[in-house]
């Protein structure tokens, strides 16, 4: 056989190889979300508004937001009695105790802020458009 027919045959294997990967990577999703998604059970009932999804696990607070930290690094965490907040870039994932475990909401990190502001208010760093933290911008700043 020719050298020419095993180039094709390797390009062709390449392109394959190529496209499940693609195929893969966006059809599992990548992100806090995607990961609570796939490792956690989805419970609707518990959802505090449409725009919130709500999980459950039967492990607590504490180490189900660790399984989550060690995949997906947060920006800011704020942890009290009342659970562990993680702030991501787009998405705040919220663990709490349950009677049996642990709930986890996910929903937008503006979202998220408004409704848990008196947990996170002095942990979660907010970034501006050059992504420089912005905690609030007094007389004098910047000089």
């Amino acid at each position: 056989m020719k050298p020419k027919f095993w180039f094709v045959i390797a390009a062709v294997c390449a392109g394959l190889a190529l496209l499940l990967g693609l195929i893969t990577v966006f059809s599992t999703g990548t992100g806090p979300a995607a990961y609570v998604d796939t490792h956690y059970t989805r419970a609707s009932s518990l959802d505090l508004d449409r725009q919130d999804r709500a999980y459950t696990s039967p492990r607590p607070p504490s180490t189900v937001a660790r399984e989550i930290t060690d995949r997906w690094q947060p920006i800011s965490q704020a942890t009290d009695a009342s659970g562990v907040y993680l702030r991501y870039s787009d998405d705040a994932v919220v663990v709490q105790p349950r009677e049996q475990g642990s709930v986890i909401h996910v929903m937008d990190a503006d979202r998220a802020y408004n409704r848990y502001h008196g947990v996170v208010a002095g942990f979660w760093a907010w970034t501006g458009p050059s992504g420089d933290s912005f905690r609030g911008r007094g007389p004098g700043a910047g000089k």
